[in-house]
């Protein structure tokens, strides 16, 4: 329902709120709800999207379920409103990489080992193409992306300076972000707190539009 209040789309980087937030620091937080997590970041506006990027993972010899687990999450995300899931492309590969310890050869080089390296390609391209789209489209008022990466700060710029939009940054290092930020003129920078990732989780268990229940993941605790 409209309101008459501002109206900002979030735009979610989704490995860098799970590599920065989920994986180490607030594990048991996975299951997250990202539209409450929007509404609570931006309580003033309405928030009228949450676009979510991120990549289907594949098994690892370490991690055999991490794809089922993701699918659940994914599921879940299906169910709730506002949100469009936006997927680039998850690869692991293979590259040579020094041991730590550093240790050398006998032939005075760096002694290496070869590594199998998950990378996600194309979901900052398609969260900075979706962000530039909305923006040049007037969708919002306010413009605002979760992430660290200094790659997005090109296309914030360019919505701020050029299509004269206001942006904003959500935070998932606190006050430690990417200083590269600073030279954007944000209009507000939204810190992502343990109490928000606390508040914004959900039901450990429901059903979806088909009947079909979804499940928080056993390791998700």
């Amino acid at each position: 329902m409209s309101t008459n209040k501002k109206q900002v789309i979030l735009y979610v980087d989704g490995f860098a709120l799970y590599k920065g937030l989920l994986q180490y620091r607030y594990p048991k937080y996975k299951w997250l709800d990202l539209t409450a997590l929007a509404d609570r970041l931006f309580h003033q506006y309405e928030v009228t999207q949450v676009r979510y990027f991120t990549a289907r993972l594949k098994p690892l010899p370490n991690d055999p379920q991490m794809p089922q687990r993701q699918q659940a999450y994914l599921r879940a995300l299906e169910t709730r409103p506002r949100i469009t899931t936006h997927y680039g492309t998850y690869i692991l590969s293979k590259q040579w990489l020094p041991v730590h310890p550093q240790e050398m050869r006998p032939d005075g080089k760096v002694k290496t080992v070869r590594v199998k390296r998950p990378e996600e390609k194309g979901s900052d391209v398609s969260l900075a193409s979706h962000l530039m789209m909305d923006a040049f489209r007037d969708r919002a008022d306010l413009y605002a992306v979760l992430t660290n990466d200094s790659d997005l700060v090109t296309p914030l710029k360019l919505i701020s300076t050029e299509g004269r939009r206001r942006v904003a940054l959500v935070s998932i290092a606190g006050e430690h972000y990417n200083k590269a930020f600073n030279d954007i003129d944000l209009a507000t920078i939204r810190i992502v707190r343990e109490g928000s990732l606390r508040e914004s989780q959900l039901p450990p268990r429901f059903k979806d539009a088909a009947g079909r229940w979804i499940h928080k993941p056993s390791t998700w605790t």
